[in-house]
């Protein structure tokens, strides 16, 4: 075997060194720069788009926090309308049942007073009809000079 012979170890070791400083050279020189240049590039990407991500969370956020104070506002001012609404409702109604009560009250009290006139004035006639039934019965049982005012003398007197 030639590798094992003395006389060639010097040469070889020669070669060896001269071809591992040869490739040493190519890869410190050539094909390192370039993986690193590689890698770099790739982390600055990676660092550009987590840049860009976090700019646009925290626009989201802002546009998520305007959009919840807007909500906010929108639901606060929605109660205050419905209770100024719910406020002039009751201020109506209660005005409105108030007519109403007046209105009631003077229709009952127009309706009593109706009432009463129509009472005495069915009481006057039911007395004239009884007085002329009392006249009609007297002159039939053969009393002939007997009047109205007879009549209602006789019965005032009763009365008392």
């Amino acid at each position: 075997m030639p590798q094992l012979e003395v006389s060639t170890y010097i040469s070889q070791i020669f070669w060896l060194i001269t071809t591992f400083l040869s490739f040493w050279l190519i890869m410190d020189k050539i094909i390192i720069p370039r993986i690193s240049e590689t890698i770099e590039a790739r982390k600055r990407k990676y660092n550009d788009f987590i840049l860009k991500a976090e700019e646009i969370n925290k626009k989201a956020l802002s546009t998520l926090n305007k959009y919840e104070e807007t909500l906010a506002a929108a639901k606060a001012d929605a109660a205050r309308q419905i209770s100024e609404n719910e406020a002039e409702l009751k201020a109506f109604i209660a005005g409105q049942e108030a007519e109403m009560t007046k209105r009631l009250k003077q229709k009952v009290a127009e309706d009593e007073e109706k009432l009463f006139h129509e009472k005495e004035e069915t009481l006057k006639k039911i007395e004239e009809l009884s007085q002329t039934a009392a006249i009609t019965v007297l002159r039939q049982l053969g009393i002939k000079n007997v009047t109205p005012s007879n009549i209602q003398k006789s019965s005032s007197t009763k009365e008392n």
